[in-house]
This record gives structure tokens, sequence and C-alpha cells, in this order.
């Protein structure tokens, strides 16, 4: 009986003795130059792949991409830990591009022909983007990570996901479906993407049916395929290309609440001054001709209205521009109901007000009730005796 790590060392030693100083031909695909400088990266051709790396310290006279073909010697190698084998490469050459990188010049050479890179035919992103469609897979992290990063940023945005498929048979289709479905939502900036992977995985956003709908959107687009070093066709059509989904969920959630509502502070506290500049300039143009009696009367009409202009300062961070509309109608309406219960306007149109013993007389007591009365008018005020009622 054989331990794992028995059985995994002998098929080592035979595989490593016998596959020694092969030669391999075949297409690069999910290449990887990790930090440590070792390149880990798959071999493949129409039916089968197998995994390769290069060690640090192999030179290379170009740089490897996915999509090329290339020709490599050295060794199969097993790897203990995780019980698979791959090439380790000693050397590489270019051996030609591969078939996908192929389609891909040739996709982007006639839309460059067609002017869809071109920067007059990019929208501009909104400012300020309530409505954000998103279209990627329902299963993947880049969704969870975009609701979360505009949720945290601006709670105030509205998502409008829509499940699509992001690679296989249909998937070119189904995102062509999703960009169509949200502009008729009409959202203010649409995201299409997915989380990082192969040229393979990558492709259905190099066709040309997703670079039309793209071009054909009325709402700008941002395309967030993959992590920063991957490029696709949809990121050269689209409005606007993000490195990863993330950093689209961060721009369209630039101005995050926090900014809005140091915004709508200051708006509301500007627009608090204005309106009691108003007040203070009608108390003082009033208040020198009014009796006190009068005086009093509006200056508790005008701290009722001081109070509900902070009562409704509270609601200024959420609706600002109701707020500010309602502040010029209050402050018309104020001036309307001061103007019209002036008690000097009467005078000018040439009546009279008519005291006794310091009170005004009403319309419903008889003259004849006082031997002697003041008649005041705009600009003279006389005494009268009442001598008997005609």
């Amino acid at each position: 009986m054989f331990t794992i790590s028995e059985i995994t060392g002998k098929i080592k030693n035979i595989l490593e003795e016998e596959f020694d100083g092969i030669e391999l031909t075949g297409e690069i695909s999910n290449y990887k130059h990790h930090s440590s400088g070792h390149k880990y990266f798959v071999l493949k051709d129409n039916n089968a792949q197998i995994g390769a790396v290069m060690w640090k310290g192999v030179r290379l006279n170009f740089i490897p991409k996915d999509g090329m073909k290339v020709i490599v010697k050295g060794s199969i190698d097993v790897y203990p830990p995780q019980g698979k084998y791959q090439v380790n490469c000693k050397t590489m050459v270019p051996a030609g591009e591969g078939d996908l990188y192929l389609a891909f010049e040739a996709l982007k050479k006639k839309l460059t022909e067609k002017s869809y890179f071109e920067i007059e035919h990019k929208k501009k992103l909104p400012n300020f983007p309530l409505k954000v469609g998103i279209s990627t897979s329902p299963t993947g992290a880049a969704i969870q990570d975009m609701i979360k990063t505009i949720g945290r940023r601006n709670s105030l945005i509205t998502i409008y996901f829509r499940p699509t498929l992001v690679q296989g048979e249909g998937s070119a289709e189904d995102i062509t479906k999703a960009i169509a479905e949200l502009n008729k939502i009409d959202c203010n900036v649409i995201i299409i993407g997915r989380g990082g992977g192969s040229i393979e995985d990558l492709w259905s956003y190099n066709t040309e049916i997703v670079a039309d709908a793209i071009y054909n959107s009325k709402i700008p687009i941002i395309s967030a395929v993959g992590h920063e070093s991957d490029f696709t066709i949809a990121d050269f059509v689209a409005d606007y290309r993000a490195s990863t989904p993330t950093a689209a969920a961060e721009l369209v959630s630039s101005i995050t609440v926090e900014e809005i509502n140091t915004f709508l502070g200051q708006s509301a506290d500007r627009s608090t001054r204005s309106i009691k500049r108003l007040i203070d300039i009608q108390k003082e143009y009033l208040g020198t001709n009014l009796e006190k009696k009068f005086q009093k009367l509006i200056i508790n009409e005008l701290n009722n209205y001081k109070q509900s202009l902070d009562h409704n300062e509270n609601y200024i961070n959420n609706y600002f521009g109701s707020y500010i509309s309602l502040l010029k109608e209050k402050s018309k309406s104020l001036y309307l109901q001061l103007k019209a219960n002036d008690p000097l306007s009467p005078l000018n149109k040439g009546y009279a007000l008519l005291m006794s013993e310091n009170k005004f007389i009403d319309k419903n007591t008889s003259l004849t009730k006082f031997d002697e009365i003041k008649i005041i008018r705009k600009n003279e005020e006389i005494l009268v005796n009442i001598k008997e009622n005609l």
C-alpha cells in the first residue's frame, strides 16, 4: 500500500525522467507575472491544455501575453502539494500570434476605421448619478463589491441590477440585451463588466455585437472588465474605462453623502441669512411708524416664521431643492402679508383712523357715544367735538 506522498513521488520521478528536454508549441492563456518574478500561464492547443511555469531568472527578449503562440523548451515537473504536473519552461520564443489575438486585432482595426473609439463619440458621465444600471454575473464577486462600494459611499443612489451571462455560449448576446434593457429604464449611467480571467473568459467583451450595443447606447457606459492589466474591445468603445468593477463603483459614487451634507448645510445657511436679512429690513421699515400693539402682532408673526424656518432646515439634507424653493415662496408670502397688514396703507388712499381715549373706534360703535374724538390722517391729526348726530 502506498501513501499519497509515495505514489506522487513515483509519478514525479517517472514524468521528470521521461519528459526531460521536451519542446512544445502552444498558445498562451491566463498569463500572470507574479511579483516574485516567476511567470505562470497555460499552454493550449485546440484539444488540450497544460499548466506552465517559468522561474525568475530566465531571460526573454519579448513580453508574453494571452493569445500569443510560443515555442517552449523544458521538462515536465510535478508539484506535489497540489498533485499536478506542469511544464518547467527553460526557454520560450514567439511562434506567431494566436487565433484569439488575431481576431482581437482584426476587430480593433475594423472598429477604428468606423470611428468607434474616437473621443467625439464619448458621452459625458453625469456628475451626480442617482440611477445606476449594472450588467454583470449574479454569482461573481464583482456585483457584491460594487453594491457594497456604492452603498457605503452614497446611499442615495438606486442600483438597477440586470443579471447577465458574462462568458460562454450566448453571453455576448445576453450582454447586448442587458444594455438595451437598462437603456429602457433610463438610468443615468450603466456599468458593464466582470472579474478577471483568461482571454477566453473575457472574450464576450471582444465581440462586434457588444461593441455595437455600447456604441449605440443612449446612456453613458463604463466598461469594467477584468483587472487593471486586462483590455477588451468594450474598454475602447465605452465612454469610460474603469480598471476594475470596484473602481467603476467608486467612479459613479465620486460625490459622497458627506460632501452632499456639507453642500446642503452651506446652502441652508446662505438661504437662512438672506431670509433673515429681508425680515430685519421689513421690521425696521414698519416698526418706526406703527403703534406698539400692531408692532407686537407683527413681531409675533415674524417669530412664527423664524420658527418655521428652523423647522424646515431639518429637511434640507434630503430635499434641498424643494427647501430652497419653499424659502423663496415663504419670503414672497411674508412680504405680501406684511404689506397687506400695514395699517398705514388705507391712509395713503385718503382714509382716516378715529380714536378716543387712546382706543380705535370700530365701525359698530356710534360716534355720539363720545364727546371728543381724534381724527388721524396720513399727514395730520386733529381733535373734534361731537355736537349731535345728524
